[in-house]
Formats: C-alpha cells, structure tokens, sequence
C-alpha cells in the first residue's frame, strides 16, 4: 500500500476537507482527491462521504484510519532512525516545557526517542517560571506564546483543550450540570494563582458561577486529585483527565481551549543536530497526538 496515499487520507480526516488537507499537505486540491481516490480504488470500499458540514469518515473509513496511525507512528520512526544514522545528533539538550506536559504527554514517547539518538541527553526542565533560551535556561521551549522577547524561532505545533470533569463517586450522588442554570448546588474546584492560568480560569468561572467554590489549588496536578477525590467538579486539560477511567467528562460540549502549543528554539542553535532532532521529534509526536491534545 503506497504510504503517501495513507497520509493524504489521514490529513482529509483530521480536517475535514480536501482544501484544507492540500494546505497541510504544500500540495493540491485535485491531487489530494486524486490520492483520496486511488486509496479507496486499493482497498476497494468508500471511507469519506461528503455532508452539509464537510467530509466525514464512513464506517470502512473509521475503520481504516487507526492502521493509518499506525502507519504514520512506524513511518515517524524509520525517519527518526533514518536521520540519527544520516546526521549523528550528540550532546545535551535542554527541553522546556510545563511540568503537566512533560509527565502525562511527552515522557511516555521518550525511550523510543532516546533509543534511536543514543548520543544525545535531554533534560527537561519545568521550572514554574518561563525559561530563558539566552541565558541559556533552556534550548528549546515549549510554551503557549511565540517569541516574545528573545527572539525564537520556531511554530505553533497544536492546541490544548480543556473540559470540566468529576468523579465517578461524585457524579453517582447527584445529576451533572449540562447548561448554565444547572451548576447551582455543586462543590468547584478552582484556581489559587488565576493569573498563571488566565485563559481557563476565565473561561471556567464563566461557566461555573452558579456553582461553589469549595477549594483552589495552584497546580493542575493538585486539582486533578482533587477530582479523583470526588472533592468536586474541576476543569482540566482534556489529554490529563481521560488518561483516568475514575473521571467522567462534564458538560462535554463545553470544550475550551486551553492553549496553544509554540515550539520555540534560538535561530544559532535550531540547526544543531541535536536541538533539530528534538524539535523534529517534539512536533511529530505533536502532529501524531493532535485529536487527543485537543480533546
């Protein structure tokens, strides 16, 4: 099966058109129906119908797509592979990047990358303040702005979603809210440093007034085992709380967005083969993960 076509169909199903797909893709309209095609030509079935709100998978095509995943995983790795035998990446990097990410995102992904770039060693720093790549604090940054002050250089490689979710004990013992006038009556979890989490703290008091706060924590970390507590309802990046069968998802049609994800590097060090085999690593696996990031 030829791999490019399997890419061409990924990129059409996670944006729902073949405009938008030919974008991502730096190519065409009519060859990214083409390719679309020539793939169901191969497999012999249908996987996109198109509705009033755009393309959308058929049965055959939900089917279908997480053996491409799993095609784009293994074709991720040969071209990790491929480039630590090419262009020897060694030396220390120092990755930047928020302590939620780094535990429940990138960390269960890194022995692949460290098997394949035995010279290279990260460190990753989650500092609770922002990392300097002049001072040099940082080589890379992972963060929810661009360039700021210093200067990066880099691209915004995904977005964060967020949604409210509680315990499965809390949610046996009364009625979830799903619309504004229902939060009256339940315990929130909120936010002790709003400033640090501006946007969702913003965007979780506006939904949430009707309710009572019964606790505020300073790290998303602490509001998580609040919830698994059954203290109350809290938001939460959507990639952190499904990761936990004992949370069920709130309200789930209020989706905010949490963030979005700039990956960012000094323009004298971008180059450096390993910096660039962890950027290249970092928004790969970005680009593989982007519907779980999202929520």
């Amino acid at each position: 099966m030829d791999w490019d076509l399997c890419k061409t169909f990924m990129a059409v199903a996670e944006t729902g058109s073949f405009m938008a797909a030919a974008r991502r893709l730096s190519t065409s309209h009519p060859t990214v129906s083409r390719d679309i095609a020539a793939l169901e030509a191969q497999l012999g079935t249908k996987l996109l119908l198109r509705t009033a709100g755009g393309l959308a998978l058929t049965a055959q095509g939900h089917s279908f797509r997480p053996h491409a995943e799993a095609m784009a995983a293994a074709a991720l790795q040969a071209e990790i592979a491929v480039a630590a035998d090419a262009r020897k990446a060694r030396g220390t990097v120092r990755l930047s990047i928020g302590a939620t990410l780094a535990s429940h995102w990138l960390m269960p992904h890194l022995p692949d990358f460290l098997l394949a770039h035995d010279h290279v060693q990260l460190d990753i720093v989650t500092y609770p303040y922002p990392a300097s790549v002049r001072k040099r604090e940082a080589d890379i940054v992972l963060r929810p702005t661009d360039s700021g002050e210093e200067n990066l250089i880099g691209r915004r490689i995904g977005r964060l979603g967020a949604g409210f979710y509680a315990s499965r004990r809390y949610a046996a013992e009364r009625r979830l809210p799903e619309r504004a006038g229902e939060w009256k009556g339940h315990r929130v979890i909120g936010f002790a440093d709003p400033a640090a989490h501006a946007q969702l703290a913003r965007w979780s008091d506006s939904v949430t007034r009707q309710g009572t706060v019964v606790m505020r924590c300073s790290s998303q970390g602490d509001m998580l085992a609040a919830a698994c507590a059954g203290v109350g309802i809290c938001p939460l990046a959507c990639f952190v709380a499904e990761s936990h069968p004992e949370l069920v998802r709130v309200a789930p049609q209020k989706l905010g967005s949490l963030t979005e994800l700039w990956l960012l590097a000094h323009p004298d060090l971008v180059e450096l083969p390993a910096v660039r085999a962890v950027i290249d690593f970092v928004a790969a696996r970005a680009r593989l993960d982007r519907v779980r990031l999202r929520g």
